[in-house]
């Protein structure tokens, strides 16, 4: 997806890029004056979503969409809520404050996507109709980066024991009994892994098959995960999920 961002702070606009290209959301330009957003509103070719700030420095966003009528959904994203009235009357998706949270962020572009009407694809749908559909292979992560001082450091996914969150913070656990704070959120990582060795056992927690070294009856029926080389770590089996979590492990 190719989005244009309107933001006249610098670190602001980087910090949002970077949380996009984690997405795998491309940013094809940074706009920081309502006048240069005026030249980009007034071209035939716009992006699928904007990301504006509301305050730039020659002036409001509103300024600029006062004068052009846009069709692109806009996600605003601003230090200030008391513009959230008027964002709602263009065509917005959502309206975030800053710093811009990532659960946040998932949550304004899983808003986009659901806005956003499937193109139908004849050709596929000629190829399902007569039973000639081939359904590729779904792709799992096999390995994940971590940023260790100034250094970036890779982790096969075989070498993970658990993903958890604590205090805000998000990490991966590792074989070696070490942790590292990862840019993802719990939603993003597990999305992305094999559902056959890793399991979401509550909302901080996810573990591989291999990291499990004994489960345990714990209270108000739910079950208690032991990782040999996480001994501090309570990983609780939420009541809901015990029934699952059991068919998982076999």
């Amino acid at each position: 997806m190719n989005v244009i961002i309107v933001e006249d702070e610098s670190i602001a606009a980087r910090r949002l890029q970077r949380m996009l290209a984690d997405r795998e959301i491309n940013v094809i330009e940074i706009i920081s004056t309502v006048k240069e957003l005026k030249v980009q509103l007034a071209k035939k070719d716009q992006p699928e979503l904007f990301f504006f700030d509301i305050h730039l420095s020659d002036g409001l966003v509103f300024d600029a969409l006062a004068e052009q009528t846009l069709s692109t959904p806009i996600i605003f994203t601003t230090a200030y809520d008391q513009y959230a009235i008027k964002a709602f009357k263009q065509n917005s998706i959502d309206y975030l404050l800053k710093p811009v949270d990532g659960e946040e962020l998932d949550a304004a572009l899983a808003k986009y996507k659901n806005t956003i009407k499937p193109q139908i694809n004849l050709e596929a749908l000629s190829s399902l109709i007569l039973g000639q559909q081939t359904q590729p292979a779904t792709e799992y992560r096999e390995r994940i980066s971590v940023r260790v001082g100034d250094k970036i450091k890779t982790y096969s996914l075989k070498d993970i024991l658990f993903f958890y969150s604590e205090s805000k913070m998000n990490y991966l656990f590792t074989a070696e009994g070490r942790s590292y704070p990862i840019e993802k959120t719990i939603e993003q990582v597990f999305s992305e892994l094999n559902p056959k060795d890793y399991y979401r056992v509550n909302r901080g927690y996810i573990i591989s098959i291999t990291a499990i070294s004994e489960i345990i009856t714990y209270s108000n029926s739910r079950l208690k995960v032991k990782v040999n080389q996480a001994p501090d770590h309570e990983i609780i089996v939420s009541r809901e999920k015990v029934k699952d979590f059991k068919a998982w492990i076999g």
